[in-house]
């Protein structure tokens, strides 16, 4: 019995293989960081918002550096609620939207924050972390331009 791989299989295996330990640790970090909001949830006061770009992945960070991701945070950016029963926000350059076939897409960072009634930003909580990554799910999609492909936000 031949046991032997050739080449070719080898460096697939190993591109698989690459690419599995780079799911794992994005996985484990993110879940790391639900940990870390839920601590923060039960016991420090501080305000988490979630943020997205293009050249990263989900990352919570302290509302106090959301500015660092999206310069125009809370003065003239966009925003908009993405559930009914919760609020929770998603916040935007307006003039980082592409619009194709009549549907805009977001091209820039997006924070995700939570809102009380005064529209108070307040602070995440593990279930707006699941939420926020169901609508990432359900509205990422893949544009091409020159052959380069984006993960895109569809708002539309």
């Amino acid at each position: 019995m031949n046991t032997t791989i050739d080449l070719k299989t080898a460096k697939t295996i190993e591109a698989m293989n690459q690419k599995i330990n780079h799911m794992d640790n994005a996985v484990t970090d993110f879940f790391n960081k639900m940990s870390d909001v839920l601590e923060r949830q039960l016991g420090d006061d501080e305000v988490y918002a979630a943020v997205i770009a293009p050249e990263i992945e989900l990352t919570i960070t302290p509302l106090a550096n959301v500015r660092s991701y999206l310069p125009c945070f809370d003065e003239a950016d966009s925003c908009y609620s993405i559930s009914d029963d919760v609020p929770l926000a998603l916040c935007y350059d307006p003039r980082q939207v592409i619009t194709l076939a009549c549907k805009r897409y977001l091209s820039g960072a997006v924070v995700f924050v939570r809102y009380d009634t005064n529209g108070s930003f307040v602070a995440l909580t593990t279930s707006d972390l699941y939420l926020i990554q169901c609508y990432l799910a359900e509205n990422s999609v893949p544009l091409m331009a020159d052959h380069e492909k984006m993960v895109c936000i569809c708002i539309d």
